[in-house]
């Protein structure tokens, strides 16, 4: 019997939530897909993505990292053990470029 853990499971990406994201740079790097309403930014490597949502703070006047997540080409969502070690740190190279 396969049992699901009611314990939530922390992720490795959850030290960028909340952090300063330079939107201009991801809208002109070829590695980021970029929503057209500037909601979400996506990065991949192979079969595996690295999706960011993203807001704009009106008081202090920048976008910032309001949530993210893997996945896999298949659209699955994905915890940080099921993403191969080499495609994460791919995909946080990428994503790091354009935080701050």
């Amino acid at each position: 019997m396969n049992q699901y853990s009611l314990e939530a499971q922390w992720s490795c990406l959850r030290r960028y939530m909340g952090l300063r994201l330079n939107l201009f740079r991801a809208m002109h790097d070829a590695r980021f897909f970029v929503a057209e309403d500037r909601s979400v930014i996506a990065t991949r490597a192979g079969d595996y993505a690295l999706t960011v949502s993203v807001c704009f703070d009106q008081v202090f006047g920048y976008y910032y990292v309001k949530d993210c997540n893997w996945y896999r080409s298949d659209l699955s969502k994905l915890s940080d053990d099921e993403v191969p070690e080499n495609a994460r740190y791919d995909l946080l190279r990428h994503f790091r470029a354009v935080l701050g």
